[in-house]
């Protein structure tokens, strides 16, 4: 891999020195949190250590978006920390040298500087001191905009040009990609979500490092690669279907999600479907997504899997009929392999198992029609599909926004304003009084039939309903005979 032109290695052993502004950033957020590290870090500075602000604060402060959480590094040891302000443990973070911080009632998540051990007492005691922990800390942090700090006076240090990189809109690898990567394969995934995040390209050579290491994301754990993905679909459509356009042109699309890489040249009827096979379908049906929304953007990238398995015993055909029930198993099994969280699994099934119903929801009699708006992810069934019909077109994806209107309008008698949903026609108390029925499935089966027959036929009188429940019991009892 040949370096970019101009491109330098520095020596190993050196560092760069970290530009320091003659003033402070001009735009501080009002940020309790950083408020809160700003002060921690003067307190670290009066026991004769150094802390600084680092990580994606820095980076965002910059960017000028919302500051969430606020981290901090030091060359203070942990146990005099935890001397200092009151502190815990967080999982196994002690190993990695990390503890969090409570002060001003904010939580500073706070690591040991990198190699802070390698430096002499001179270099330690010297006014230089700061520049050269944070420099050789961040040497091994994953992407320039990432490595960058702000001292007590929100003095910005930036050996590594990360401020640049927000100018040139670039997601670059600090000093050498490749080694980067070779240090944890799960930045790779991580790089394709900061450029989507904020609509930045990937550096060239961090791009052809990627290229070149995808296979090494199989070193990770499936649960990272289940959580950065999950991070990633945490944005709105665009950003999403972007991210797994960048997945598939690195790799890392087939050794992640092969279920998703089989969708390419599944074709489709280009009456139906204009914008291409399954693959590009799919894509499309996320773009259609405006919202930040990870249930809906996983739901929509499973949605239609099933017609992965229904190609493969039907080569050649283009009809996918049944992938709805095909995609059962398939997304069930993709979701336990990342270990996805229990509530965008269940939006994944959901999705892809019923969104064939959805299609023909103006045709539905009243009880179907109530058995889906009863569905526990109705709502996301329902923006699912028109975003689904909206991938062929945004008067399709109209047309299906008004067809869901016109199935509510035609149920409205038999939802709870609050609720939106119903209650059957008929109880169990009220069937066994009625018909001497006891108790058992009979009863059940006879408030089901009685409630889906008044609804059908837009029947709330109660004689009518009572009687019906009448005759109902009177067949079952003669069948049974």
């Amino acid at each position: 891999m040949s370096p970019s032109p101009g491109y330098k290695h520095p020596p190993q052993d050196s560092f760069p020195a970290c530009s320091q502004p003659s003033r402070p950033l001009l735009h501080e957020p009002d940020h309790k949190g950083l408020a809160a590290a700003l002060d921690a870090i003067q307190i670290i500075n009066r026991h004769g250590y150094t802390a600084l602000v680092v990580g994606g604060a820095v980076r965002d402060i910059l960017l000028q978006r919302s500051v969430k959480d606020v981290d901090l590094a030091t060359d203070m040891p942990l146990e005099k920390l935890q001397e200092i302000f009151k502190a815990y443990d967080m999982g196994k973070s002690r190993s990695f040298q990390t503890i969090v911080l409570v002060h001003s009632g904010e939580y500073l998540e706070t690591t040991r500087f990198r190699g802070v051990e390698e430096f002499s007492r001179d270099l330690m005691a010297s006014a230089d001191k700061k520049n050269l922990l944070f420099s050789k800390d961040a040497l091994h942090r994953d992407f320039t905009i990432n490595a960058m700090s702000l001292d007590e006076n929100m003095v910005l240090l930036d050996p590594y040009s990360g401020q640049q990189d927000i100018i040139l809109k670039q997601v670059r690898g600090v000093q050498c990609p490749r080694a980067r990567i070779r240090e944890d394969p799960l930045r790779m995934l991580r790089g394709i979500r900061l450029a989507c995040e904020f609509d930045f390209e990937l550096e060239e050579r961090t791009a052809q490092a990627m290229r070149e290491l995808a296979p090494d994301i199989c070193r990770i754990s499936p649960e990272r690669a289940g959580r950065e993905i999950i991070r990633l679909a945490s944005l709105n459509g665009p950003a999403f279907a972007r991210g797994i356009v960048l997945m598939d042109s690195m790799g890392l699309l087939r050794l992640l999600l092969p279920e998703v890489e089989a969708l390419k040249d599944l074709p489709h009827d280009p009456r139906h479907h204009p914008e291409g096979d399954v693959f590009h379908h799919t894509l499309e049906a996320i773009r259609s997504n405006r919202l930040p929304d990870s249930a809906l953007n996983m739901a929509l990238l499973a949605h239609d899997l099933g017609k992965g398995p229904v190609a493969e015993l039907n080569p050649g055909m283009g009809s996918y009929r049944g992938h709805d029930r095909a995609a059962r198993d398939l997304v069930r099994n993709l979701a336990q392999r990342l270990r996805l969280p229990g509530v965008v699994a269940r939006a994944m099934q959901a999705v892809a198992v019923n969104h064939m119903r959805m299609h023909g929801l103006d045709e539905m009699r009243p009880s179907k029609i109530l058995e889906m708006v009863e569905h526990p992810y109705w709502p996301l069934l329902a923006r699912a599909s028109v975003c689904d019909h909206q991938a062929r077109g945004t008067e399709k994806g109209r047309r299906q926004q008004e067809k869901i209107n016109q199935a509510l309008a035609r149920v409205a008698s038999w939802l709870d304003e609050d609720s939106k949903s119903s209650r059957p026609v008929i109880s169990g108390n009220q069937v066994m009084q009625l018909t001497g029925i006891p108790p058992g499935p009979l009863v059940g089966r006879i408030m089901r039939e009685t409630t889906n027959w008044a609804r059908d036929n837009d029947i709330h009188d109660r004689k009518s309903i009572l009687e019906y429940a009448r005759h109902l019991a009177r067949e079952h009892q003669n069948t049974s005979r």
